[in-house]
């Protein structure tokens, strides 16, 4: 049976690719989409709907036709192997895994050239996972942290479930050490997320697993109350020991922390 949330009234709402890119987040990006970002006006905010049954998970579609033609979804990296085990302080875990999670910027289609951001995380040398909301009207998309910056593209998408890969054209990323399957989390585990909020690259939150989800479609999502804000799509959400256990995607409007990560083992399926 699929597993609903008993949330009433409530819309979703992406995290990412709807508010202006922060500048600290485009002072570490290439230039030529530095001087292209414009900032975007915030969508209208949608009426509440009412209802008398339980809503399932049902993430807002984030693809139209008129959107520009994605790749089709395949699994061009391997997954990492092994699973950490020890558990680490935040100090120790964020230096272990932050290298590996990069802000990312992306330059819109013509004749709207916005900018869009949020960020992904590296699971080999080459190629990174994120949400596609971010990076769907993308004329250019660039991958940045303190110390270098990368052209990188799409290839490989599948909007219904907001997953999307990414492979750089020039040098060499840091890569995640493991991945955690959603089949071995327990709700109550403290989690941490790194991602880009507001622009603010590499920003460390915690909070706990509060839930394990499943849409109509049967992607498997955790559901969190580390804190999120938009700009934080793409994000990684780590267990204590530095696990990848999910993408950080979208947040339930108007209500106290209802937050929620696409597990990361849905990127290999």
């Amino acid at each position: 049976m699929k597993s609903v949330i008993l949330l009433v009234g409530l819309v979703l709402l992406s995290l990412g690719g709807c508010t202006a890119t922060e500048q600290g987040m485009l002072a570490v990006a290439s230039d030529d989409v530095r001087k292209s970002a414009t900032r975007q006006r915030a969508e209208p905010r949608q009426k509440i709907k009412s209802t008398k049954q339980p809503q399932p998970l049902r993430p807002t579609v984030l693809a139209s036709s008129s959107d520009p033609t994605l790749p089709a979804w395949n699994v061009p990296s391997p997954k990492p192997s092994g699973v950490l085990r020890s558990t680490l302080t935040p100090s120790e875990l964020f230096a272990k895994v932050s290298p590996a999670v990069y802000a990312l910027a992306a330059e819109g289609q013509p004749p709207r050239r916005l900018t869009s951001q949020g960020s992904a995380v590296a699971v080999s040398s080459t190629e990174a996972i994120t949400n596609c909301h971010v990076v769907v009207n993308a004329k250019s998309i660039v991958l940045a942290n303190a110390a270098k910056t990368f052209k990188a593209a799409v290839v490989s998408a599948d909007p219904s479930t907001d997953r999307c890969y990414l492979k750089v054209l020039d040098g060499e990323l840091n890569s995640i050490p493991s991945v955690r399957d959603y089949a071995t989390l327990a709700v109550g585990e403290a989690v941490f997320t790194i991602g880009s909020p507001m622009g603010l690259v590499n920003t460390l939150g915690n909070g706990l697993l509060s839930g394990l989800r499943k849409s109509e479609g049967e992607a498997e999502y955790i559901q969190i109350t580390a804190p999120v804000s938009e700009g934080s799509s793409g994000g990684g959400l780590f267990d204590d020991r530095g696990n990848l256990i999910g993408v950080t995607t979208f947040t339930v409007r108007d209500s106290q922390n209802l937050n929620f990560a696409i597990a990361a083992s849905e990127f290999w399926k």
